[in-house]
């Protein structure tokens, strides 16, 4: 059936979406350049209703929205509803997995206020969901993250007339102190860790993450390709020039570790039993933590595991320059440039120091 005139569409988007189908309506029209004749012309932009498991579901919206608009709704509208909406559209969709991980993570500090109607939250709000974090614990990177999903929520509710004011860009996550998230394991808990390898499932991660200074979405984005079993030594890293594709040496230590993983043939080094990759969020919570506790150490995060390499690293006397190279840390670009070059074997003496 086709609609009439100006009342809007529906159609399915392309990929594999939990939500496939878009309801929209026009909203105005607005001057564009067109490259070809190279003259402005009236184009039709839309406002998008939102986005529906089913055609029928889609239209049923679109039928609503004609008898009552979304404007209209607004006063009734919740977050909860605002992020739904706000997940199926292109601006999260086109996020890397990971930066959707972290949104959906950050919106479970949300979720008091979940069923609260989003015109009558406030900055006070918000600020209240970042206190509570921070007394939890949580880092000031996580906290940040918060500001600017709500800030994109916001930025959603705005486009979309379920608001007008944008109360995220107010929020002030306050100071942190920086104490907690560099705090390192003792030598004592790094052995009570090795002794459990074997016996607590996934220790033995714990240990490549503290006798490489990965960053843990650095170890679970590694494939075999990335590691060289005739020379022990990974090539991997994100995040900064200095980080990227650098080469960490593998310890003897975790040389056992690291051909038992690259035996399992998994679409990454680190994978599920049946070779699936796993998400960052998903070995933090459900993988990491949970054998930190069964170890019976302390639950220090696990960018403390990078901490711990870097100390102990130093505590054995190597090179500033080889722990800059192995972590990857920004300033080494710096460094290299002026000083001298570390090679591999050096590399390999540095951290078999540990």
């Amino acid at each position: 059936m086709k609609l009439p005139n100006g009342y809007g569409t529906v159609y399915k988007l392309p990929g594999n979406r939990r939500r496939p189908y878009i309801a929209r309506v026009p909203k105005g029209t607005e001057l564009v350049y067109d490259k070809k004749t190279g003259e402005e012309k009236e184009k039709l932009y839309y406002q998008t209703i939102g986005y529906f498991e089913t055609k029928k579901e889609a239209l049923n919206a679109l039928a609503k929205h004609h008898t009552e608009p979304l404007a209209e709704r607004a006063h009734s509208i919740t977050l909860k509803e605002v992020y739904e909406r706000w997940i199926e559209t292109p601006t999260f969709l086109d996020l890397s997995r990971q930066t959707q991980d972290n949104y959906r993570a950050c919106f479970k500090y949300l979720a008091r206020y979940a069923n609260r109607p989003f015109k009558d939250l406030k900055t006070d709000d918000y600020e209240d969901v970042i206190k509570n974090c921070k007394k939890d614990g949580l880092s000031k990177s996580t906290c940040h993250k918060i500001k600017i999903l709500v800030n994109l929520l916001y930025k959603y509710a705005i486009k979309n007339d379920i608001t007008n004011k944008n109360y995220g860009e107010l929020i002030d996550i306050g100071q942190f102190k920086d104490t907690k998230e560099r705090e390192s394991f003792t030598e004592l808990e790094v052995k009570k860790i090795e002794e459990s390898v074997g016996k607590v499932e996934w220790a033995d991660t714990i240990l490549i993450l503290i006798y490489t200074g990965m960053r843990v979405s650095e170890m679970l984005l590694l494939t075999k390709f990335n590691v060289d079993l005739t020379n022990w030594t990974i090539t991997g890293g994100i995040k900064t020039d200095a980080g990227k594709d650098r080469i960490i040496p593998i310890h003897k230590k975790i040389r056992p570790i690291i051909k038992k993983w690259y035996d399992k043939n998994g679409e990454r080094l680190i994978c599920t039993e049946k070779g699936k990759p796993i998400g960052s969020r998903k070995y933090r919570e459900e993988l990491y933590l949970p054998a930190l506790e069964k170890i019976g150490v302390r639950l220090l995060n696990p960018h403390s595991c990078r901490h711990t390499c870097a100390s102990l690293l130093a505590k054995a006397g190597a090179d500033t320059l080889a722990i800059q190279r192995i972590l990857g840390h920004a300033s080494y670009s710096t460094t290299a440039d002026i000083y001298t070059h570390v090679d591999v074997d050096e590399l390999q003496k540095a951290i078999d120091m540990i």
